[in-house]
């Protein structure tokens, strides 16, 4: 399945109201997916992490930044194409592990 046909069907599983929501909704289920990592490795458990929770939340945050970005009318597929032009251009410049959004 490409991006933008997955943007598509989730989006028509969207039933909110209030375009705030896949927002809220986006930093939450971000939260949740570091939150598989990040409290094993603060508490030094051995715990070995489940592939299928990491797929569960990465969905949830892709519906939500799926519904997010078509709310303004992008398509992922933009997204993605943006990404990688910027990510190579930092790359062949020399500053891909600069810091700062514009480098």
């Amino acid at each position: 399945m490409n991006f933008n046909s997955y943007q598509k069907k989730a989006v028509s599983t969207a039933m909110y109201t209030d375009k705030f929501y896949p927002i809220a909704s986006l930093m939450v289920e971000s939260s949740e997916l570091a939150d598989i990592f990040v409290k094993p490795m603060l508490r030094g458990d051995p715990k070995k992490i489940n592939r299928d929770d990491i797929i569960s939340e990465a969905g949830d945050v892709l519906w939500n930044l799926a519904n997010v970005l078509a709310d303004n009318g992008i398509d992922f597929s933009e997204v993605a194409k943006y990404n990688l032009s910027k990510l190579q251009s930092r790359q062949s410049r020399g500053v891909i592990m600069g810091s700062g959004g514009n480098r």
